[in-house]
């Protein structure tokens, strides 16, 4: 038991803040058997603004989507109920709803004022990897590792239609702004162009040489973007032909998003393993089709890209547990809005009251098993931690990371010395 309890820990995140009550709950929502209590909130898989811009939702692989306040940061509660990861998350035109597609197969549909699940929609069997509300509100489109788009009709609940075509995972779907076309981008390579009435496709695009993971459609529904390896390609939707392709990035390019008045793209980058990574947020002019701005501090894939509804910040999150904001004018990062750290080495107090664990930020964290709060965070080690051992009488803990071991005292909450 104890081993299957440390290794599911080992999995987890460890949230850099201390946890606020309004999501106390969750550190005993959907545990792995064997484990009593989880300390942190997940990798982040996708990050969308609500269309008045007041609202941060962070979909997270513990399968809660997390709301913020997106001008202060406080935690505005959470939506639980998924099993699994979720992977992508969308806002209703009129903010009212969010949509959550998830490794669990299920397609969930939330009321945002009570935080409460509406409906749970089955039908994919395979994960949703992408959800798109329709510009009327009424109709949500999902695409699914089953290789399939389908669309939903949000007033009964019911799928009103399943799109095949596509010969591989759908990461990616999107409306036009009148509804009228459904666009859908795949690992197997092709964008495709779907009559919404018909359900029938009006277009297959050709151009990438490898897997689509990322689309966006301008405002003005002219172009689409689409991201492949070490390159986007713009698309004009009237004429089904390609207009440009952006090259810069140096890896997958992972997730794109335009601005609201159409006149950038944004885009993260990631690892391909023939290539260097590149985990760059890069701003592009659709006029000159150049890239104007290039945001480094990522250190992993930049899963997700999107702009306030100003368009004056741009948020971005993804591998390395972040969600950080840039402003797109200066441009510059504004700040790190969220910060999850992944926890790889842990340990107990001899007692069992205290649990210390270390990961990829260098740092040190202390956690109170019964009340399930940090009570101390360690910081001085310059690399990751490998290592973290309490002394048998429990007042000392050593910590070790590339070519050091540090000791803490953990009365006083201080390093003692560095060997």
């Amino acid at each position: 038991m104890k081993t299957t309890l440390i290794s599911t820990l080992m999995l987890f995140t460890i949230f850099v803040y201390a946890p606020d009550t309004v999501a106390q709950a969750y550190t005993s929502l959907y545990l792995p058997e064997g484990a009593v209590a989880r300390l942190g909130k997940g990798d982040i898989k996708e990050v969308t603004y609500s269309p008045d811009g007041s609202l941060l939702a962070v979909a997270s692989t513990l399968g809660i989507v997390w709301l913020y306040d997106a001008d202060t940061g406080a935690e505005q509660g959470f939506l639980s109920g998924h099993t699994d990861s979720v992977e992508s998350v969308s806002f209703s035109p009129d903010g009212s709803i969010i949509a959550t597609g998830s490794r669990d197969d299920t397609l969930r549909l939330w009321d945002i004022n009570t935080k409460t699940e509406i409906a749970k929609l089955t039908g994919h069997t395979g994960a949703i990897r992408s959800v798109s509300f329709g510009p009327d509100g009424r109709t949500l489109a999902t695409g699914s590792e089953d290789t399939t788009v389908r669309l939903w009709d949000l007033n009964t609940k019911r799928e009103i239609a399943t799109l095949t075509g596509h010969d591989s995972v759908v990461r990616g779907v999107g409306f036009s702004p009148d509804g009228t076309i459904l666009v859908s981008g795949s690992e197997d390579t092709t964008v495709r162009l779907w009559d919404v009435n018909t359900k029938k496709v009006i277009a297959k695009l050709v151009g990438h040489t490898s897997e689509v993971r990322s689309l966006s459609v301008s405002p003005d529904g002219t172009t689409l973007a689409s991201g492949g390896n070490v390159e986007v390609r713009l698309w004009d939707i009237n004429t089904r032909t390609e207009i440009a392709t952006l090259t810069g990035h140096g890896s997958w390019v992972e997730s794109v998003s335009f601005s609201p008045d159409g006149a950038t793209l944004a885009s993260g980058g990631g690892y391909t393993p023939s290539r260097s990574s590149d985990y760059t947020v890069r701003l592009w002019d659709i006029d000159t089709r150049t890239e104007f701005a290039r945001f480094f501090g990522h250190t992993g894939r930049v899963y997700s890209v999107s702009f306030s509804p100003d368009g004056r910040t741009l948020a971005s999150g993804g591998e390395d547990n972040t969600v950080r904001l840039w402003d797109a004018n200066t441009p510059r990062e504004k700040t790190i809005f969220l910060k999850h750290i992944n926890a790889y080495r842990v340990s107990f107090s001899p007692d069992g009251a205290t649990f210390a664990c270390g990961g990829t930020d260098d740092t040190v964290w202390l956690w109170d098993i019964n009340t399930k709060s940090e009570i101390a965070v360690f910081k001085g080690h310059t690399s990751s931690i490998n290592s973290v051992c309490f002394s048998a009488d429990g007042a000392m803990l050593a910590s070790g990371a590339e070519g050091e071991v540090r000791l803490w005292d953990l009365d006083t909450r201080t390093e003692v010395a560095t060997l």
